[in-house]
Protein backbone atom coordinates (compact mmCIF):
# COMPACT_ATOMS: atom_id res chain seq x y z
CA UNK A 1 0.00 0.00 0.00
CA UNK A 2 2.92 2.36 0.66
CA UNK A 3 4.01 1.96 -2.96
CA UNK A 4 0.57 3.02 -4.21
CA UNK A 5 0.39 5.91 -1.76
CA UNK A 6 3.26 7.66 -3.55
CA UNK A 7 1.75 7.49 -7.05
CA UNK A 8 -0.38 5.27 -9.26
CA UNK A 9 1.38 2.17 -10.50
CA UNK A 10 0.61 -0.07 -13.43
CA UNK A 11 -0.32 -3.68 -12.89
CA UNK A 12 2.99 -4.70 -14.46
CA UNK A 13 4.95 -2.48 -12.07
CA UNK A 14 3.09 -3.88 -9.07
CA UNK A 15 3.66 -7.47 -10.17
CA UNK A 16 7.38 -6.74 -10.67
CA UNK A 17 7.73 -5.14 -7.24
CA UNK A 18 5.94 -8.00 -5.53
CA UNK A 19 8.06 -10.57 -7.37
CA UNK A 20 11.25 -8.70 -6.43
CA UNK A 21 10.08 -8.80 -2.82
CA UNK A 22 9.91 -12.60 -2.97
CA UNK A 23 6.13 -13.10 -3.23
CA UNK A 24 4.92 -16.31 -4.85
CA UNK A 25 3.03 -16.16 -8.16
CA UNK A 26 -0.22 -17.17 -6.44
CA UNK A 27 0.20 -14.44 -3.84
CA UNK A 28 0.99 -11.87 -6.53
CA UNK A 29 -2.15 -12.81 -8.48
CA UNK A 30 -4.31 -12.59 -5.37
CA UNK A 31 -2.89 -9.22 -4.31
CA UNK A 32 -3.22 -7.71 -7.78
CA UNK A 33 -6.80 -8.99 -8.10
CA UNK A 34 -7.74 -7.49 -4.72
CA UNK A 35 -6.08 -4.15 -5.55
CA UNK A 36 -7.98 -3.98 -8.87
CA UNK A 37 -11.30 -4.85 -7.21
CA UNK A 38 -10.85 -2.08 -4.65
CA UNK A 39 -9.86 0.46 -7.29
CA UNK A 40 -6.29 0.95 -6.08
CA UNK A 41 -4.79 -0.45 -9.27
CA UNK A 42 -6.20 0.78 -12.60
CA UNK A 43 -4.06 0.99 -15.75
CA UNK A 44 -6.69 3.05 -17.56
CA UNK A 45 -6.79 5.66 -14.81
CA UNK A 46 -2.98 5.69 -14.72
CA UNK A 47 -2.78 6.24 -18.49
CA UNK A 48 -5.44 8.98 -18.52
CA UNK A 49 -3.84 10.95 -15.69
CA UNK A 50 -0.36 10.55 -17.19
CA UNK A 51 -1.66 11.76 -20.56
CA UNK A 52 -3.36 14.81 -19.08
CA UNK A 53 -0.27 15.65 -17.03
CA UNK A 54 2.09 15.23 -20.01
CA UNK A 55 -0.04 17.41 -22.30
CA UNK A 56 -0.38 20.08 -19.61
CA UNK A 57 3.40 20.10 -19.04
CA UNK A 58 4.10 20.38 -22.78
CA UNK A 59 5.19 16.86 -23.69
CA UNK A 60 4.17 15.11 -26.88
CA UNK A 61 2.45 11.83 -27.57
CA UNK A 62 5.67 9.95 -28.35
CA UNK A 63 7.05 10.86 -24.93
CA UNK A 64 3.88 9.62 -23.26
CA UNK A 65 3.73 6.42 -25.31
CA UNK A 66 7.33 5.55 -24.37
CA UNK A 67 6.71 6.31 -20.71
CA UNK A 68 3.58 4.16 -20.51
CA UNK A 69 5.16 1.31 -22.47
CA UNK A 70 8.04 1.34 -20.01
CA UNK A 71 5.51 0.96 -17.19
CA UNK A 72 3.99 -2.07 -18.91
CA UNK A 73 0.65 -0.53 -19.86
CA UNK A 74 -1.20 -2.33 -22.68
CA UNK A 75 -1.18 -0.79 -26.16
CA UNK A 76 -4.98 -0.42 -26.30
CA UNK A 77 -5.02 1.50 -23.03
CA UNK A 78 -2.20 3.74 -24.25
CA UNK A 79 -4.01 4.44 -27.53
CA UNK A 80 -7.22 5.43 -25.71
CA UNK A 81 -5.31 7.79 -23.40
CA UNK A 82 -3.50 9.39 -26.35
CA UNK A 83 -6.76 9.99 -28.22
CA UNK A 84 -8.29 11.64 -25.16
CA UNK A 85 -5.37 13.92 -24.28
CA UNK A 86 -3.99 14.75 -27.72
CA UNK A 87 -7.04 15.46 -29.83
CA UNK A 88 -5.11 18.52 -31.12
CA UNK A 89 -1.43 17.78 -30.54
CA UNK A 90 -0.40 20.67 -32.79
CA UNK A 91 -2.04 23.11 -30.35
CA UNK A 92 -0.12 21.55 -27.45
CA UNK A 93 3.11 21.88 -29.45
CA UNK A 94 2.38 25.53 -30.32
CA UNK A 95 1.75 26.40 -26.66
CA UNK A 96 4.92 24.60 -25.61
CA UNK A 97 6.91 26.46 -28.24
CA UNK A 98 5.45 29.82 -27.19
CA UNK A 99 6.27 29.19 -23.53
CA UNK A 100 9.86 28.30 -24.41
CA UNK A 101 10.70 30.77 -27.17
CA UNK A 102 8.08 33.50 -26.93
CA UNK A 103 7.91 34.76 -30.50
CA UNK A 104 7.67 32.44 -33.48
CA UNK A 105 11.06 31.17 -34.69
CA UNK A 106 11.76 32.83 -38.04
CA UNK A 107 15.45 32.42 -38.77
CA UNK A 108 16.82 29.04 -39.84
CA UNK A 109 18.85 28.79 -36.63
CA UNK A 110 15.79 29.53 -34.46
CA UNK A 111 13.70 27.05 -36.39
CA UNK A 112 16.36 24.39 -35.96
CA UNK A 113 16.51 25.00 -32.21
CA UNK A 114 12.72 24.90 -32.02
CA UNK A 115 12.54 21.63 -34.00
CA UNK A 116 15.12 19.97 -31.76
CA UNK A 117 13.31 21.23 -28.66
CA UNK A 118 9.93 19.84 -29.77
CA UNK A 119 11.50 16.53 -30.82
CA UNK A 120 13.13 16.17 -27.39
CA UNK A 121 9.75 16.84 -25.79
CA UNK A 122 8.31 13.86 -27.68
CA UNK A 123 6.27 15.51 -30.41
CA UNK A 124 5.97 13.50 -33.65
CA UNK A 125 8.01 14.66 -36.60
CA UNK A 126 4.88 15.46 -38.64
CA UNK A 127 3.61 17.81 -35.91
CA UNK A 128 6.99 19.53 -35.60
CA UNK A 129 7.22 20.13 -39.36
CA UNK A 130 3.61 21.34 -39.53
CA UNK A 131 4.15 23.83 -36.69
CA UNK A 132 7.41 25.16 -38.05
CA UNK A 133 5.98 25.32 -41.56
CA UNK A 134 3.38 27.81 -40.27
CA UNK A 135 5.94 30.11 -38.64
CA UNK A 136 6.86 33.31 -40.50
Amino acid sequence: MRVLAVRDRSEHEMRSRLAAGGASPATITAIVRRLRQRGYLDDQRLARSAAERAARRGYGSEYLRASLEQQGVADGVIAAALRAAYDDEAAVARQTLERRFGAEPCTPAERGRAARFLARRGFPEAVVFAILGEAC
